[in-house]
């Protein structure tokens, strides 16, 4: 049962405890919750930033600002987990942060995972989804995404690069949004 919010200050201290008493099953739900939230966030702003000034401004901001917060994501994950610089890291982080999260919509897999490559497809994305629902232009992710994947991937290891291998403005394949190589050039 959630307690009474009292009057006081909030912090960090008051908002652990709010989540330490909750079941686990409820805090990963809320998580979740989190996470499609971040993601309508993400599809609001830059359709309004579409909108008002146009969608080569809006892929421009778009870019550069997952570009800079996926290299903060994966260096934060891979300190709060400890976790290597070898590919499986990188898979690790791949699932878990922001550029592909499964409850916002995302729907994709790895190929391959060795200590050399990782392939992953995605077949479904949010902001996708959103663009067709809305029929928008599907973003150039072919150009827009890979600085974003490279960074991610050299948040953990600055020997890993990314190759876009399959994304718009290819042309489409059958329940397929876009594919990607990572490779460890040591």
């Amino acid at each position: 049962m959630i307690e009474k919010t009292k009057t006081g200050a909030v912090d960090w201290d008051i908002l652990k405890a709010d989540l330490e008493a909750l079941p686990k099953e409820t805090l990963i739900e809320m998580i979740s919750m989190w996470i499609q939230n971040y993601w309508t966030c993400q599809s609001y702003w830059v359709t309004f930033v579409e909108n008002e000034h146009g969608v080569d401004n809006a892929i421009k901001i778009d870019g550069e600002v997952f570009k800079r917060s996926v290299k903060v994501q994966g260096k934060r994950l891979k300190e709060l987990l400890n976790l290597g610089d070898d590919m499986y890291a990188l898979a690790y982080v791949l699932k878990h942060t922001a550029p592909q999260w499964t409850p916002a919509g995302f729907r994709w897999e790895f190929e391959e995972i060795t200590d050399e490559r990782i392939k992953m497809r995605v077949r479904q994305c949010p902001m996708g989804d959103y663009r067709k629902s809305k029929g928008l232009e599907l973003f150039p992710c072919k150009d827009l995404s890979t600085p974003l994947y490279d960074n991610l991937a050299k948040s953990v290891n600055p020997k890993i690069n990314a190759v876009c291998k399959h994304a718009h403005p290819d042309a489409p394949k059958e329940d397929v949004m876009c594919e990607w190589e990572f490779t460890y050039e040591g």
